[in-house]
């Protein structure tokens, strides 16, 4: 059975009672979950699971094999109680700004530069995003100018969504979409996309905001180069 993923379509749940599916040692797979399990350059939730007077921390989160993978501070006492899950909602929250914040510029840079996204990783106090441009046109890019580029497009309110399509559907999209369906495995046949209103849409599974004034100020400490068609962004969320 698998685990249903309230995070891919609630990412605002803090907290949900789930049962326990199979259990090795620390190692426990439920029957849904709110932790995501890291990936697509976002790491994984934190948080407690508790169970009776016992509290868990919850060390890691992978998903294996489409299995949801819980690993647990020290085994539970009880493999057929309910547990109670709950989110480090600060450190969720964070990642979720910060996703949002990197969809919003690769999807700027997109549409203005035709510039391609090949990586992106979520750090504790900082995140990166790396991306491809033609060399007919990267000499043009006002680099200098992008933060500030940003936070003209950000001053307005944009709606993020998600919905699932059929691969067949996804695959008929125009823009980067199709890239990244191609990186996919061929027996995923449905894909989760995320929009935000005109700026972007992609094929994502991690979380976002809901609307891009959630994700409050921001700066770009540094833009280096990573080869001669290649740039890394390098952002920070502000208090």
């Amino acid at each position: 059975m698998a685990t249903i993923e309230l995070y891919a379509e609630k990412c605002y749940i803090k907290e949900c009672t789930a049962n326990i599916v199979s259990i090795k040692e620390q190692f426990v797979v439920f029957n849904q979950t709110i932790f995501y399990p890291g990936g697509g350059g976002q790491p994984c939730d934190r948080g407690i699971i508790k169970q009776g007077d016992k509290t868990y921390n919850i060390l890691t989160v992978k998903k294996i094999d489409g299995e949801i993978i819980h690993e647990l501070e020290r085994p539970l006492q009880d493999i057929n109680q309910t547990v109670e899950m709950q989110i480090d909602w600060s450190w969720r929250f964070q990642n979720m700004q910060y996703h949002t914040l990197l969809h919003v510029i690769s999807g700027y840079l997109y549409q203005h530069y035709n510039a391609l996204a090949t990586s992106s990783q979520i750090e504790k106090e900082h995140a990166r995003l790396e991306l491809s441009f033609s060399p007919d046109i990267i000499q043009e890019i006002p680099f200098d100018q992008l933060e500030q580029s940003i936070k003209k497009l950000l001053a307005q309110p944009h709606n993020v969504y998600t919905k699932i399509l059929s691969r067949d559907e996804a695959e008929q999209k125009e823009g980067t979409i199709k890239t990244v369906i191609n990186l996919l495995p061929a027996s995923l046949n449905e894909i989760r996309i995320v929009q935000i209103n005109d700026i972007d849409e992609q094929a994502c599974g991690g979380t976002h905001v809901n609307n891009t004034t959630e994700i409050k100020d921001f700066s770009i400490m540094k833009i280096q180069n990573k080869g001669p068609m290649k740039k890394r962004i390098k952002i920070q969320l502000l208090d």
